[in-house]
């Protein structure tokens, strides 16, 4: 049976943060070392884990935006987080099987291309996992410039795990129902299609004018200019 989808993000107005500033916050491990608490009168586009960072119990909703690909994120703790926040929630269409667990959620369909391809014609998005789906959909709705908060893509020697989350206090982790978190090897494949889909999004926000930054230097994330956290809004 075909399912019509009632609610897709293209429905999610953009005029409050068009041609402004925003952020999207992937769940790397730099996160842990810097204080995000000036970033939230900016759009800022959440990405699965990273809801643990975001004060949004209470609030407009119009420049928060939570977004996953990943519907394993009903399994961990935070989801309790991510259902209770005043925000935009945003998760692809392979979720619709739990729709009676999605209550005022927006859909995406992912790309009809492959990962290291942008049909600016297309109003699915991208779909290799979840920070070029938010990175993504940033560009659509023209917010400029782009920042990018734990986009790292590296396994640090000196960090007790590749997510921020590992240098919490262990009652501020999230914890998992079941399964637990993927080996290296199977990320390590995930960041090789994510570079193939940040080299397409990067040229597709160049086409729109947009810029894109990423506020880690030492990302292995190498698509896209590189600063320090610290000096983004000299770039605003």
């Amino acid at each position: 049976m075909k399912i019509n989808i009632t609610k897709s993000y293209i429905e999610i107005p953009n005029d409050n943060i068009k041609r402004k500033p925003g952020f999207v916050i992937g769940a790397g491990h730099s996160l842990s070392r810097i204080n995000i608490s000036s970033i939230f009168d900016y759009s800022v586009f959440s990405v699965n884990s990273s809801i643990i960072l975001m004060p949004w119990s209470s609030g407009p909703s119009h420049k928060r935006f939570w977004v996953s690909n990943d519907s394993l994120c009903m399994n961990w703790s935070y989801w309790k987080k991510v259902v209770s926040s005043n925000c935009n929630k945003i998760v692809r269409t392979s979720w619709l099987k739990y729709l009676n667990r999605l209550d005022d959620f927006y859909f995406f369909h992912p790309r009809r291309t492959s990962e290291g391809i942008i049909d600016d014609d297309d109003s699915g998005l991208a779909y290799c996992s979840s920070v070029p789906t938010a990175l993504d959909m940033a560009i659509k709705m023209d917010v400029n410039p782009i920042f990018l908060l734990g986009v790292d893509h590296n396994f640090p020697k000196t960090h007790n795990g590749t997510h921020f989350w590992h240098n919490l206090p262990r009652e501020r982790m999230p914890t998992l129902k079941s399964g637990g978190p993927p080996p290296k090897t199977s990320q390590s494949k995930v960041f090789l299609y994510n570079n193939l889909a940040y080299r397409a999004l990067s040229k597709f926000a160049a086409s729109r004018g947009i810029r894109v930054i990423n506020c880690n230097p030492i990302s292995s994330v190498n698509e896209f200019e590189k600063i320090n956290f610290k000096d983004y809004d000299k770039y605003i």
